[in-house]
C-alpha cells in the first residue's frame, strides 16, 4: 500500500511552517483579523493591534 506522501510528492518538501501557513490561509477568522489589520495601513505593523493579532496565532512580526 502506498503511503499518502507517495501520492503527493510536493508534500515531501514541505515543512512545519508550510503547513502552518496553509492553515492560516484557509482559516476565515485569521483572514478576517488580518484584513482588518492590513486596512489600518503601515502604522499598524508597529502597533499594539499587530501584537494582539499575532500573539493568539503564534506569530511574531519582525521589527
Amino acid at each position: 500500500m502506498a503511503r499518502s506522501d507517495d501520492r503527493h510528492p510536493q508534500r515531501q518538501s514541505q515543512d512545519f511552517a508550510d503547513y502552518a501557513q496553509e492553515f492560516l490561509r484557509r482559516n476565515s477568522e485569521y483572514r478576517r483579523q488580518f484584513a482588518r489589520l492590513a486596512g489600518m495601513g503601515d502604522s499598524a505593523r508597529d502597533s499594539s493591534a499587530a501584537l494582539r493579532t499575532a500573539h493568539p496565532w503564534g506569530l511574531e512580526f519582525p521589527h
